[in-house]
């Protein structure tokens, strides 16, 4: 299939997540008391992690150990990623809690996109594509959820992560099949990420709600006893 091509654009992924996993870790809900050296393996998580997950699934030699490039990357954007926490957490909770917001829905969909994009050269399809989009998107997540042991935010309420995750691999997804050999990376790839933030910042924003089979606070089973 033809396809638009990617320049770097998987080192920028890897970049945004490594900067967003580090302000995830730093957040009261996950830090359970990290060093510096805790939080910046947090960023490797956070960026290389679903890249690798998705390399894997694909049977590729995943990216970040072809190129070291990647670990730079993911150690400066950590950095980075602690002087905006440090920032933030100076001004008050909603400031806060809006920055972390913005990052993460920023931060979404180019996964989402990236790994529908490689399943589509290899051929698997627009189903595959969008489920390794999804599982690119949020292993990574998941792994800082899992150190910070505390339920993945994928299947929490409200957080609209694979939703959002869904979009964005499938409008690219879409996108690409129809236009194949007729449009070029930006435009694809740039109207698939506005799609996913847009939606996931009004998501946020608004409060929509996602299907709760049990009417229980989120902060797990031991609520029902309250």
């Amino acid at each position: 299939m033809n396809l638009p091509s990617f320049p770097n654009v998987d080192l920028f992924s890897a970049g945004i997540n490594a900067l967003n996993g580090v302000l995830v870790a730093r957040n009261p809900s996950h830090d359970r008391g990290y060093t510096i050296e805790g939080l910046l393996i947090m960023a490797f998580f956070g960026g290389i992690g679903g890249g690798i997950t998705r390399d894997i699934i694909l049977n590729d030699v995943p990216g970040p150990i072809k190129d070291p490039t990647f670990l730079v990357v993911c150690l400066l954007m950590g950095l980075l990623g602690l002087a905006i926490y440090r920032y933030a957490a100076s001004r008050e909770e909603q400031f806060r809690t809006r920055t972390l917001a913005f990052f993460k829905s920023f931060t979404l969909p180019w996964f989402a996109i990236l790994g529908a994009h490689k399943a589509l050269e290899h051929d698997l399809g627009i189903f595959a594509a969008i489920v390794i989009g999804v599982i690119a998107t949020t292993a990574g997540g998941v792994v800082i959820d899992l150190f910070s042991g505390i339920t993945p935010e994928i299947v929490k309420p409200s957080e609209h992560l694979v939703t959002t995750a869904v979009m964005a691999a499938a409008v690219y997804t879409g996108i690409a099949v129809a236009l194949t050999g007729r449009s070029d990376f930006f435009p694809v790839t740039l109207i698939s990420v506005l799609v996913a933030f847009i939606f996931r910042v009004f998501a946020v924003r608004e409060h929509w709600k996602q299907i709760v089979p049990v009417d229980v606070s989120a902060t797990g089973p031991d609520s029902r006893a309250a």
